[in-house]
Protein backbone atom coordinates (compact mmCIF):
# COMPACT_ATOMS: atom_id res chain seq x y z
CA UNK A 1 0.00 0.00 0.00
CA UNK A 2 1.49 3.37 -0.96
CA UNK A 3 2.26 5.87 1.80
CA UNK A 4 -0.25 8.51 0.71
CA UNK A 5 -3.14 6.06 0.46
CA UNK A 6 -2.21 4.53 3.81
CA UNK A 7 -2.22 7.96 5.45
CA UNK A 8 -5.67 8.73 4.02
CA UNK A 9 -7.05 5.40 5.25
CA UNK A 10 -5.67 5.76 8.77
CA UNK A 11 -6.83 9.37 8.99
CA UNK A 12 -10.34 8.29 8.04
CA UNK A 13 -10.09 5.40 10.47
CA UNK A 14 -9.15 7.75 13.29
CA UNK A 15 -12.12 9.97 12.54
CA UNK A 16 -14.45 6.97 12.53
CA UNK A 17 -13.04 5.67 15.80
CA UNK A 18 -13.55 9.04 17.41
CA UNK A 19 -17.13 9.21 16.15
CA UNK A 20 -17.84 5.70 17.38
CA UNK A 21 -16.50 6.52 20.81
CA UNK A 22 -18.37 9.80 20.97
CA UNK A 23 -21.62 8.13 19.93
CA UNK A 24 -21.39 5.43 22.58
CA UNK A 25 -23.93 5.82 25.34
CA UNK A 26 -23.19 7.11 28.82
CA UNK A 27 -22.84 3.54 30.06
CA UNK A 28 -20.01 2.71 27.63
CA UNK A 29 -16.74 1.87 29.37
CA UNK A 30 -14.66 0.61 26.44
CA UNK A 31 -12.05 2.90 24.86
CA UNK A 32 -11.60 2.57 21.11
CA UNK A 33 -8.80 2.46 18.58
CA UNK A 34 -8.18 1.00 15.14
CA UNK A 35 -6.74 -2.53 15.13
CA UNK A 36 -6.83 -3.22 11.38
CA UNK A 37 -7.78 -1.96 7.95
CA UNK A 38 -8.68 -4.58 5.34
CA UNK A 39 -8.95 -3.14 1.81
CA UNK A 40 -10.17 0.16 3.32
CA UNK A 41 -12.56 -1.61 5.73
CA UNK A 42 -11.93 -0.74 9.36
CA UNK A 43 -11.86 -3.08 12.35
CA UNK A 44 -11.84 -1.35 15.72
CA UNK A 45 -10.96 -2.51 19.21
CA UNK A 46 -14.64 -2.21 20.11
CA UNK A 47 -15.46 -4.61 17.25
CA UNK A 48 -13.03 -7.15 18.67
CA UNK A 49 -14.17 -6.71 22.28
CA UNK A 50 -17.84 -6.88 21.34
CA UNK A 51 -17.35 -10.10 19.39
CA UNK A 52 -15.33 -11.45 22.32
CA UNK A 53 -17.95 -10.45 24.90
CA UNK A 54 -20.76 -12.21 23.05
CA UNK A 55 -18.77 -15.32 22.15
CA UNK A 56 -19.11 -15.21 18.38
CA UNK A 57 -16.05 -17.47 18.01
CA UNK A 58 -14.97 -20.43 20.13
CA UNK A 59 -11.55 -19.49 21.51
CA UNK A 60 -11.16 -22.06 24.28
CA UNK A 61 -11.15 -21.41 28.04
CA UNK A 62 -7.35 -21.60 28.33
CA UNK A 63 -6.68 -18.69 25.98
CA UNK A 64 -5.47 -15.45 27.56
CA UNK A 65 -7.16 -12.14 26.71
CA UNK A 66 -4.42 -11.09 24.23
CA UNK A 67 -4.55 -14.53 22.57
CA UNK A 68 -8.35 -14.39 22.31
CA UNK A 69 -8.27 -10.93 20.77
CA UNK A 70 -5.60 -11.83 18.22
CA UNK A 71 -7.62 -14.92 17.29
CA UNK A 72 -10.82 -12.87 16.96
CA UNK A 73 -9.06 -10.19 14.93
CA UNK A 74 -7.80 -12.84 12.51
CA UNK A 75 -11.33 -14.23 12.19
CA UNK A 76 -12.75 -10.78 11.47
CA UNK A 77 -10.05 -10.16 8.86
CA UNK A 78 -10.78 -13.56 7.29
CA UNK A 79 -14.48 -12.73 7.07
CA UNK A 80 -13.82 -9.46 5.28
CA UNK A 81 -11.46 -10.94 2.68
CA UNK A 82 -13.85 -13.87 2.09
CA UNK A 83 -16.85 -11.61 1.49
CA UNK A 84 -14.94 -9.11 -0.64
CA UNK A 85 -12.67 -11.39 -2.68
CA UNK A 86 -14.49 -14.73 -2.97
CA UNK A 87 -16.72 -13.39 -5.75
CA UNK A 88 -19.49 -15.80 -4.85
CA UNK A 89 -23.01 -14.40 -4.95
CA UNK A 90 -24.57 -15.44 -1.66
CA UNK A 91 -27.40 -13.49 -0.04
CA UNK A 92 -27.80 -12.97 3.67
CA UNK A 93 -30.77 -14.84 5.12
CA UNK A 94 -32.35 -12.20 7.37
CA UNK A 95 -34.46 -14.81 9.13
CA UNK A 96 -31.32 -16.77 9.98
CA UNK A 97 -29.69 -13.64 11.38
CA UNK A 98 -32.71 -13.07 13.64
CA UNK A 99 -32.70 -16.74 14.66
CA UNK A 100 -28.98 -16.64 15.49
CA UNK A 101 -29.39 -13.44 17.47
CA UNK A 102 -32.30 -14.82 19.49
CA UNK A 103 -30.37 -18.02 20.18
CA UNK A 104 -27.28 -16.07 21.25
CA UNK A 105 -29.26 -13.85 23.63
CA UNK A 106 -31.11 -16.84 25.09
CA UNK A 107 -27.85 -18.68 25.79
CA UNK A 108 -26.33 -15.71 27.59
CA UNK A 109 -29.44 -14.76 29.55
CA UNK A 110 -31.43 -11.54 29.88
CA UNK A 111 -29.61 -9.77 32.72
CA UNK A 112 -26.16 -10.72 31.45
CA UNK A 113 -27.06 -9.59 27.94
CA UNK A 114 -28.18 -6.24 29.35
CA UNK A 115 -24.95 -5.87 31.33
CA UNK A 116 -22.74 -6.64 28.32
CA UNK A 117 -24.67 -4.32 26.01
CA UNK A 118 -24.51 -1.48 28.52
CA UNK A 119 -20.74 -1.89 28.65
CA UNK A 120 -20.66 -0.82 24.99
CA UNK A 121 -23.62 1.56 25.03
CA UNK A 122 -25.44 -0.61 22.46
CA UNK A 123 -28.73 -2.42 21.94
CA UNK A 124 -29.29 -6.04 20.91
CA UNK A 125 -30.08 -5.01 17.32
CA UNK A 126 -26.55 -3.56 17.05
CA UNK A 127 -25.21 -7.13 17.08
CA UNK A 128 -26.93 -7.94 13.77
CA UNK A 129 -24.22 -6.54 11.45
CA UNK A 130 -21.62 -8.71 13.20
CA UNK A 131 -23.80 -11.80 12.94
CA UNK A 132 -24.67 -11.01 9.31
CA UNK A 133 -21.01 -10.84 8.31
CA UNK A 134 -20.22 -14.09 10.14
CA UNK A 135 -23.19 -15.92 8.60
CA UNK A 136 -22.42 -14.62 5.12
CA UNK A 137 -18.77 -15.71 5.29
CA UNK A 138 -19.80 -19.15 6.56
CA UNK A 139 -22.37 -19.47 3.75
CA UNK A 140 -19.74 -18.59 1.15
CA UNK A 141 -17.39 -21.25 2.55
CA UNK A 142 -20.17 -23.85 2.62
CA UNK A 143 -21.16 -23.00 -0.94
CA UNK A 144 -17.60 -23.38 -2.17
CA UNK A 145 -16.44 -26.41 -0.18
CA UNK A 146 -19.58 -28.18 1.03
CA UNK A 147 -19.62 -30.79 -1.73
CA UNK A 148 -16.02 -30.86 -2.92
CA UNK A 149 -14.34 -33.16 -0.38
CA UNK A 150 -13.85 -36.77 -1.49
CA UNK A 151 -12.48 -39.48 0.82
CA UNK A 152 -11.26 -42.84 -0.46
CA UNK A 153 -11.65 -46.16 1.34
CA UNK A 154 -7.86 -46.37 1.58
CA UNK A 155 -7.77 -43.03 3.44
CA UNK A 156 -10.40 -44.25 5.89
CA UNK A 157 -8.52 -47.50 6.51
CA UNK A 158 -5.29 -45.58 7.13
CA UNK A 159 -7.05 -43.17 9.50
CA UNK A 160 -8.57 -46.11 11.37
CA UNK A 161 -5.19 -47.80 11.86
CA UNK A 162 -3.03 -44.73 12.45
CA UNK A 163 -5.37 -42.42 14.36
CA UNK A 164 -8.57 -44.01 15.61
CA UNK A 165 -7.12 -47.22 17.08
CA UNK A 166 -4.19 -45.51 18.90
CA UNK A 167 -6.50 -42.82 20.30
CA UNK A 168 -8.95 -45.39 21.65
CA UNK A 169 -6.18 -47.44 23.26
CA UNK A 170 -4.71 -44.31 24.83
CA UNK A 171 -8.12 -43.66 26.40
CA UNK A 172 -8.23 -47.23 27.69
CA UNK A 173 -11.02 -48.26 25.32
CA UNK A 174 -11.34 -51.22 23.02
CA UNK A 175 -11.40 -49.96 19.41
CA UNK A 176 -14.62 -50.80 17.60
CA UNK A 177 -14.45 -52.90 14.42
CA UNK A 178 -13.70 -50.89 11.28
CA UNK A 179 -17.10 -51.60 9.75
CA UNK A 180 -18.87 -50.10 12.79
CA UNK A 181 -17.08 -46.75 12.62
CA UNK A 182 -16.38 -46.32 8.91
CA UNK A 183 -19.07 -43.66 8.43
CA UNK A 184 -17.96 -41.71 11.50
CA UNK A 185 -14.32 -41.80 10.39
CA UNK A 186 -15.23 -40.73 6.87
CA UNK A 187 -17.04 -37.69 8.29
CA UNK A 188 -14.05 -36.83 10.49
CA UNK A 189 -11.64 -37.05 7.56
CA UNK A 190 -13.92 -34.91 5.38
CA UNK A 191 -14.05 -32.29 8.13
CA UNK A 192 -10.26 -32.23 8.47
CA UNK A 193 -9.69 -32.05 4.70
CA UNK A 194 -12.31 -29.32 4.30
CA UNK A 195 -10.76 -27.26 7.10
CA UNK A 196 -7.33 -27.58 5.46
CA UNK A 197 -8.74 -26.55 2.08
CA UNK A 198 -10.54 -23.57 3.59
CA UNK A 199 -7.39 -22.48 5.46
CA UNK A 200 -5.32 -22.59 2.27
CA UNK A 201 -8.02 -20.73 0.32
CA UNK A 202 -8.25 -17.98 2.94
CA UNK A 203 -4.44 -17.72 2.98
CA UNK A 204 -4.51 -17.11 -0.77
CA UNK A 205 -7.28 -14.52 -0.40
CA UNK A 206 -5.27 -12.72 2.29
CA UNK A 207 -2.32 -12.52 -0.08
CA UNK A 208 -4.54 -10.67 -2.56
CA UNK A 209 -5.79 -8.22 0.05
CA UNK A 210 -4.20 -5.12 1.56
CA UNK A 211 -4.17 -5.69 5.30
CA UNK A 212 -2.80 -3.32 7.92
CA UNK A 213 -2.80 -4.38 11.58
CA UNK A 214 -2.04 -2.45 14.76
CA UNK A 215 -1.67 -5.15 17.38
CA UNK A 216 -0.64 -2.67 20.09
CA UNK A 217 -4.27 -1.50 20.04
CA UNK A 218 -5.38 -4.92 21.30
CA UNK A 219 -3.57 -4.29 24.60
CA UNK A 220 -5.95 -1.45 25.53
Amino acid sequence: MNTKRKAIIWAGAAVLAASLLASSGPQAETANCIVAVVNDQIITLIDVKLVEAFGFFETGPAASAPERRRFILDKLIDQKVIIELARIKTKIDRAKVDEELNGLLARIGGEEVKRRLEQFGLEAADLKPYLSEKILAEAIIADRFGRSVIVSLREIEAYYAQTYVPEQKKLGREPKPFIDVVDILEAEIKKIKAENQVALWIKNLREQAEIERRLDCLKN
